[in-house]
């Protein structure tokens, strides 16, 4: 016990230290562990590392706060509750919906949230849909139809007819699948929305692999892969889902799309553009600590929705690839060019 509680202590003075010679303190806050916000965060703290401030910054771990997705929405609630009430803590970056909507609902108005990865933060209450203003210490980035344009991207490149998407029947379960620009879309250029609203609030692998059998009995010839716990890489292994789909010739076309293409989603958009968007973050953090370095002019952060390309699994469901389509790619992810490059770097 006494060791431990040494330990305490020094850790305790190192903290303290820590912050002396800082210029602000940030906590961090997410519902849950999720592939796309673990690369967000690094990808921000990089750009305050070209900044020249990172060191600035105090991070400390009792301020890295990470309930899980089965918590209650009480605990996310207390967990916001006890970040704004630390008047340590001068700006929680703030991961996602779930996150968001409990630290803007136990808001005290001073602390900085700097809200990252919000699916759709107008359909969620956070911002005003014409002025694009929320509350007066919310830093988000959105784009108008942002999803809407996805959907008409997709059925362009690559048309089908009936497109299965899933999703837990809650308000965060629409928004984090899209499920009203989907919708939408669906009304718009004559294709069928098929939808599951049977996931759990977990999204669980086992709740996701029913979905998918229950889409692939009604005739799906599509599916949309949203920001769904069950196909987070790190977290599980979707690929069992994937194969029941591509062996049914259903082709699968994923929002966050680098990661799942490589392993073998059909289509998905391209996600290059994260420098951009977290120098847009880095730079509201620097400059609400008073750390904008002199001159400094972030990256323009315009969303541009480019696609990448699996020709691997294009070719295994028999799909010809227009010409266009190849040429306007971000990515293309195919074994035989993997094979020339490789031949190349040995010569």
């Amino acid at each position: 016990m006494a060791v431990s509680g040494l330990h305490s202590a020094r850790a305790a003075e190192d903290d303290a230290q820590a912050a002396v010679a800082s210029a602000g303190t940030i906590a961090y806050f997410e519902a849950g562990p999720y592939w796309e916000f673990e690369l967000l965060y690094t990808e921000v703290l990089a750009a305050l590392e070209r900044m020249g401030v990172r060191d600035k910054v105090h991070l400390p771990p009792h301020l890295h706060s990470s309930p899980g997705w089965g918590a209650d929405p009480d605990v996310y609630l207390a967990e916001a509750e006890r970040l704004m009430a630390d008047p340590s803590v001068d700006a929680i970056i703030s991961m996602g919906t779930e996150a968001t909507k409990a630290l803007l609902a136990k808001n005290n108005g001073r602390t900085s949230i700097v809200a990252i990865d919000v699916a759709d933060p107008v359909r969620a209450g956070f911002i005003d849909r014409d002025t694009g203003l929320g509350a007066p210490n919310l830093i988000i980035q959105h784009t108008p139809d942002k999803w809407h344009r996805v959907f008409v991207l997709f059925h362009e490149a690559l048309p089908f007819s009936r497109l299965g998407i899933m999703y837990s029947d809650t308000p965060e379960g629409l928004w984090y699948s899209n499920v009203p620009e989907a919708r939408e879309v669906a009304r718009e250029r004559g294709f069928e929305l098929v939808e599951y609203d049977r996931l759990d609030r977990e999204e669980s692998p086992e709740s996701c692999a029913e979905g998918v059998r229950s889409l692939i009995s009604q005739g799906v010839d599509a599916l949309y892969i949203s920001a769904l716990n069950c196909f987070d890489w790190t977290q599980a292994n979707p690929q069992p889902m994937l194969d029941s789909l591509h062996g049914k010739g259903i082709r699968t076309f994923a929002r966050d799309g680098t990661v799942h293409v490589r392993r073998g989603v059909l289509m998905g958009l391209s996600t290059l553009d994260y420098v951009p968007l977290a120098e847009f973050y880095a730079a509201g953090i620097a400059e609400l600590l008073g750390l904008m370095p002199e001159g400094f002019m972030p990256s323009e952060y315009r969303y541009r929705p480019k696609i990448t390309l699996n020709l691997d699994t294009a070719s295994a469901l028999k799909i010809n690839v227009p010409l266009v389509l190849l040429i306007s790619a971000d990515e293309i992810f195919d074994s035989s060019l993997a094979a020339v490059r490789n031949a190349t770097v040995s010569q």
